[in-house]
């Protein structure tokens, strides 16, 4: 076991963009995988016209919610038939560096095409030809903390590297959102308490991730570990074509961060009559 971490942390770690494995990632687990919620793809016909696939495209999947379960059934595996419908275009689902330290996790998340979410990679993808793109759960693992089912507060306002990077990469920005993403958890209330969000905060900040407190459902029991079976409808937004600009200044960064976050906004208020009824509205925090 020795070997195998030292392994995983030299040579062991994958040079990405990685292939999927087309076998692995169309699996029936998969399928089980996305019914057990269920989670539902929603591709608009006259969306799906927008795509051409000798682009590059970096989708921005919101909320993060506890574990992000919509972005791994619709960009990880092929339970969805994603790229029945988007054909040509071939999605690496990024995810924590820290996952490719995890033995046995680590080679999963190889096999699906996953990215390691740095930067290095994100400019790998999207150059290595026509067709190859990425999803990034832009909020990462702080936005995790204010999920609460039927709310959708978002941190998006300092996260500007992926503007930085689709506008020096020549990518478009596509936003997707997860209604029902925020849901699949209870929040118990100790998790709101000062010491407690304190506590969590500097885990995230020593580790780079953090481990909300969840109330689930059991396999025989009312309360548990795994999340309860609600509904996770994903529906992708119109791609914002970006102009390719190799050094960005704040100020062109901003623009397209502003243009990004309507076009998020108005996807959200275009589906939230039919798929979060019972939600608050959304909440831009940070």
């Amino acid at each position: 076991m020795i070997i195998y971490i030292l392994y995983l942390c030299t040579i062991g770690r994958p040079r990405h963009p990685v292939r999927k494995n087309m076998a692995v990632v169309r699996s029936g687990i998969w399928r089980h995988y996305k019914d057990y919620f269920p989670v539902r793809l929603v591709i608009p016909r006259a969306t799906r016209r927008r795509f051409d696939r000798q682009k590059n495209y970096l989708f921005g999947y919101h909320p993060h919610g506890i574990h992000t379960f919509g972005a791994i059934s619709c960009f990880g595996s092929e339970a969805n038939d994603f790229s029945k419908l988007l054909p040509g275009i071939r999605v690496h689902l990024q995810t924590l560096g820290v996952n490719y330290y995890i033995p046995f996790w680590a080679y999963l998340m190889s096999i699906i095409g996953a990215g390691d979410a740095s930067a290095a990679c994100l400019r790998a993808t999207l150059r290595a030809g026509p067709g190859e793109s990425v999803a990034l759960v832009v909020g990462g693992a702080e936005e995790s903390l204010v999920a609460q089912p039927n709310r959708n507060d978002l941190v998006l306002h300092k996260r500007k590297g992926f503007i930085k990077i689709a506008l020096q990469e020549g990518a478009s920005l596509v936003p997707v959102y997860g209604f029902g993403e925020n849901s699949v958890y209870d929040i118990p209330r100790l998790s709101a308490h000062p010491v407690v969000q304190r506590g969590l905060r500097l885990l995230k900040r020593a580790t780079g991730f953090t481990i909300p407190l969840i109330a689930g459902r059991g396999f025989f029991l009312r309360w548990g570990l795994m999340p309860h079976r609600r509904p996770i409808v994903v529906v992708v937004g119109e791609p914002l074509d970006l102009p390719q600009v190799p050094q960005p200044t704040p100020e062109v960064i901003d623009y397209w961060q502003e243009r990004y976050i309507a076009a998020l906004e108005k996807l959200y208020a275009e589906h939230k009559g039919v798929y979060d009824l019972e939600a608050t509205g959304l909440r831009i925090t940070k």
